[in-house]
């Protein structure tokens, strides 16, 4: 009896449980909504544009040139001759969201929601364009290979980069310095934080260069790669774990992985170990 009893008031509270869950449902109302939006774009200068033409690009006849001077608003500020490389950031919908409760009370939100795009052009020998591709961030790894593997550094004297570094799990931002030499990386976060991360490491123990999608911004300028290191950081000054979080500009990721194919020894000839997810 004491059990059956037991079981009737279980099934009970579990049906008034439920109930109330139906309830908080039903009175709890929300609306998400998409709407289309004239498209805008937003370039690395800050300009803030309706469109940008690439329909003048043919293979074969366009000069680096005209590519330069009719691009030169996403133009992300790639030094050579055989590439040209281009950012933005474009949007031409936008999110909406709306609840509302019992009484009367309403509260929601909205804006424009924003994706990045790429652009890699390449030349010939006499300044022509040959290629000529657009490509999403998932992709900037892979199309950015060929340009570090025409871009050698010279490692005679050490380089120094000043990057943006998302620390910790909260992700804040803070300013950083990289100083790349043939025998060392070395990493210094700047400002007047109490506890700033700061190590030094055999240039060879940068490992890999990886794209996580669950960083990607839609930036016009930046993009967020992770280092990959040999060793806990943590233990030589560093953030805990084997990586750093960077924001960077497409050729600071150039550099990055030029700079990585010249001090570690490639897993497969004339590459670097890169990673797109």
């Amino acid at each position: 009896m004491t059990k059956r009893r037991f079981g009737r008031h279980a099934c009970a509270r579990r049906s008034l449980q439920a109930a109330i869950a139906l309830l908080l449902c039903a009175t709890l109302l929300g609306c998400i909504g998409a709407t289309p939006l004239p498209k805008r774009m937003r370039t690395p200068t800050g300009t803030e544009i309706k469109d940008i033409d690439l329909s003048f690009i043919h293979l074969g006849q366009t000069t680096r040139a005209e590519v330069k001077e009719k691009l030169k608003l996403i133009d992300t500020g790639y030094q050579g001759d055989q590439f040209f490389l281009g950012r933005w950031s474009s949007s031409n919908w936008g999110g909406w969201i709306i609840l509302v409760g019992m009484c009367c009370e309403a509260v929601g939100g909205g804006g424009r929601v924003w994706k990045s795009g790429n652009l890699l052009v390449e030349f010939d020998e006499a300044g022509v364009v040959k290629r000529s591709e657009p490509f999403s961030d998932s992709k900037v790894l892979q199309h950015l290979a060929p340009v570090a593997a025409g871009t050698p550094l010279p490692m005679a004297s050490p380089l120094e980069m000043a990057v943006k570094y998302w620390k910790g799990s909260n992700a804040q931002l803070f300013d950083a310095k990289l100083v790349l030499s043939a025998s060392t990386f070395d990493f210094e976060e700047l400002g007047d934080q109490k506890k700033r991360d700061k190590f030094s490491l055999p240039a060879q123990e940068l490992s890999k260069v990886e794209s996580p999608a669950a960083l990607r911004i839609p930036d016009p300028t930046y993009t967020i790669q992770r280092l990959h290191f040999a060793r806990d950081l943590r233990k030589v000054g560093g953030p805990r774990g084997k990586y750093l979080n960077l924001q960077l500009t497409l050729p600071q990721v150039v550099t990055l992985m030029s700079y990585a194919s010249q001090v570690t020894k490639p897993t497969a000839p004339g590459a670097v170990e890169t990673e797109h997810k």
